[in-house]
């Protein structure tokens, strides 16, 4: 259905997607109508948006799929940790069956609970982090008073949290994919667009992801006087799944291997590897938050083998889910840090600055 979603919406569109286009453009207008009600009946307290005693950090995004928020969100953790804070996670828990108000994914020195339960992307938080409490749940306020009452923390960080009016927040970042800050410019479900480009003007600081260099198409108007950062995604070492040894990539480059990845951006992950001149014999995208079987690992490791890979590459958040199997080739999880290219002085101002936080 995704795909077939992308191939209506594409401005590339067959002639014969233009009347369901048309269709989506109609109900985009009910969509846009509903986003001016919620917008209206939370400023004017019809819908309660609570506060919690403690700083509150969003990052979000105006567009579907994937513009980076899991790194970004790690990266504000480890830079708070860092600086003597006591930061905990707060995420929706997409993919999760669990239908707990709040799931304790990670309580700080564990991780508690598997992918199938909260998600791929809070069990790789947990994991990744493992001093920072990860917590999944529809109601973000109900889980941020848990944090608050059961773990010694002092700011919240939302995953996914541009759209969450129900909390108040200190402070409101939103991410852009700098190729496609806007996807094709429609609101859903006819475009990309979670809410009006107009929106942006309600962050507190803006960051361009995945950053290359170059003009980035965004009409400045929409800025305002929003600060602005841009960021950018770099391959930082390969974990080998079977013993958890970390290894340098520079081993892999011109080595014969494979990737998959189950990503909303699935060429941005691709495109990771091909800057740290690792060029894989094949590359499979699987849907985002796709759960992996034993078939299609067997699948892979066929192909691989035909394909004359060695290894098979994988990012963190699919690793996360193949614990229980044992391939026969060797897995990598593939490291991938984030690096502030441009404002990194804007950063910090806006995480510990007291404007930032309405003092």
């Amino acid at each position: 259905m995704s795909e077939i979603f992308y191939k209506i919406i594409s401005p590339d569109r067959k002639w014969y997607w233009f009347p369901v286009f048309a269709i989506l453009r109609l109900i985009s207008l009910v969509y846009l109508l509903g986003h001016y009600f919620r917008l209206w009946a939370y400023s004017w307290g019809v819908f309660p948006s609570r506060k919690l005693n403690c700083r509150v950090i969003s990052v979000g995004n105006l567009t579907l799929g994937g513009t980076g928020k899991t790194p970004f969100v790690m990266m504000i953790a480890e830079t708070l940790r860092g600086n003597g804070l006591k930061p905990a996670i707060l995420s929706r828990g997409y993919g999760g069956k669990s239908g707990n108000p709040v799931n304790v994914v990670c309580d700080g020195k564990q991780t508690l609970l598997s992918p199938e339960w909260v998600g791929d992307e809070a069990v790789m938080m947990a994991e990744k982090l493992k001093n920072v409490p990860v917590l999944t749940g529809p109601d973000r306020y109900q889980t941020g008073r848990y944090a608050l009452e059961h773990f010694d923390v002092d700011t919240l960080i939302l995953d996914d949290g541009f759209q969450h009016l129900a909390l108040k927040r200190d402070l409101d970042i939103l991410l852009f994919d700098h190729s496609r800050p806007l996807g094709n410019g429609h609101l859903f479900p006819a475009g990309e667009l979670r809410e009006p480009a107009r929106e942006t003007r309600r962050a507190d600081m803006v960051c361009f992801t995945r950053y290359s260099g170059g003009a980035i198409n965004f009409d400045p108007r929409l800025l305002g006087s929003v600060p602005q950062i841009k960021t950018h995604l770099r391959l930082d070492s390969v974990i080998r799944m079977d013993d958890e040894e970390v290894l340098d990539a520079e081993m892999l480059k011109n080595e014969p291997v494979a990737a998959f990845c189950g990503i909303a951006q699935p060429e941005g992950f691709r495109q990771i590897l091909l800057d740290s001149q690792i060029q894989p014999k094949f590359f499979k995208a699987f849907p985002d938050h796709h759960s992996y079987t034993l078939q299609d690992i067997k699948e892979l490791e066929a192909r691989a083998v035909k394909e004359g890979a060695r290894f098979i590459l994988l990012p963190e958040k699919d690793a996360v889910k193949l614990k229980d199997m044992e391939p026969s080739l060797p897995f990598f999880k593939v490291v991938i840090e984030l690096e502030i290219l441009e404002g990194r002085e804007t950063f910090n101002k806006q995480l510990f600055g007291r404007s930032a936080w309405g003092q």
